[in-house]
């Protein structure tokens, strides 16, 4: 009995939480149902949105890094910049089994230290040397960032797309930026910004933390995409506006349509709309700046980019926006013609 009550409430909890997750299908539901009320026809039945590309497989996408190495007594000058200790680290049996973000930091503290020791140095020689192993390192930074996006398992899972929408708080969000404003910050650096803000490992892995168990930009991607798929299957019902008969024998109708659109769509889906895409908004250039790929894997990630990862101009984003834009128009175009303001 006991065990009974305890899976019901589970059951319970369970569902609960799923559909504090699906407020804006519900809305869309009891919007057209209203306008269709008025209409006198049934509401459309709003189906699933189809499956969004996902994020290619890590083998597809990880570069292989040549290896820099120097003679011992090459790398004895390196204690000339205090780097001999950074380097036994990284060279230790722990500091071989480092994951992709730690081998990122390793390589920028390491360029950052050839750039204080270049400035400070006064031995000709040692200067020489120490300029072209700067050289033959600098074009390799940006393919150990590359590598941390498309390899750190937390990474990888936040830029995977999800079947579910966003919470209704949006918790997850403030974390998703702050990370992927370290990321956008760390591509910069790899890219020779090398004057911005260094980043150390315990920052870096409390950014890369919040992403653990935070599906929140996988989601934020399947709210756009489920919100435009509402709108398309909205517009195709709203075709029947454009012939409803506007003579003063149907403008009590026209009314109630009007009302029924400002208290459904505008007071009960448009405040979701707008917090998505303020959202998305805010994560887009970071996003575009922190999946810069390299030309060796810009045909594999090419459609992923293209989805989600090309700034305001991602298609996911771009779609969504000219679907918001359509419905708002269609509503324009009825009420024009119907000669009625918004109320």
């Amino acid at each position: 009995m006991n065990g009974s009550i305890i899976a019901i409430l589970l059951a319970c909890l369970w569902l609960t939480g799923c559909n504090d997750r699906q407020a804006l299908k519900p809305a869309f539901d009891t919007y057209l149902s209203r306008v269709a009320n008025v209409l006198g026809v049934d509401a459309p039945s709003l189906g699933e949105p189809p499956p969004l590309p996902t994020l290619p497989a890590q083998r597809r996408l990880q570069l292989p890094q040549p290896r820099v190495s120097a003679g011992l007594l090459d790398t004895l000058k390196l204690g000339e910049c205090r780097l001999l200790g950074l380097v036994s680290e990284h060279n230790s049996p722990i500091g071989k089994s480092q994951n992709a973000g730690a081998v990122l930091l390793y390589h920028l503290h390491f360029q950052q230290g050839l750039e204080d020791c270049l400035a400070q140095s006064h031995d000709d020689e040692l200067h020489a040397w120490l300029a072209a192993l700067q050289q033959q390192k600098a074009p390799l930074l940006p393919g150990y960032h590359w590598n941390m996006m498309v390899a750190e398992p937390e990474i990888r899972a936040a830029l995977t797309p999800r079947q579910r929408p966003v919470p209704p708080d949006h918790r997850g969000f403030q974390s998703t930026l702050h990370a992927f404003a370290l990321f956008a910050d760390l591509q910069r650096q790899a890219a020779g910004h090398l004057s911005l803000k260094g980043i150390d490992a315990t920052e870096f892995n409390s950014r890369l933390g919040g992403l653990y168990n935070n599906h929140y930009l996988g989601e934020l991607y399947y709210s756009l995409h489920s919100a435009a798929h509402y709108l398309q299957q909205s517009l195709d019902f709203l075709q029947r506006l454009t012939q409803f008969d506007c003579d003063p024998a149907g403008q009590a109708d026209a009314e109630r349509l009007r009302n029924a659109m400002e208290h459904y769509y505008i007071k009960d889906i448009q405040g979701q709309l707008s917090e998505l895409d303020r959202r998305f908004a805010q994560l887009a250039p970071l996003l575009a700046q922190s999946l810069s790929a390299p030309t060796e894997r810009y045909s594999a990630m090419a459609e992923y980019r293209n989805w989600y990862a090309s700034g305001l101009e991602s298609q996911i984003y771009v779609r969504y926006r000219r679907l918001t834009l359509e419905h708002a128009r269609a509503w324009q175009d009825f009420l024009r013609r119907c000669n009625l303001s918004p109320g």
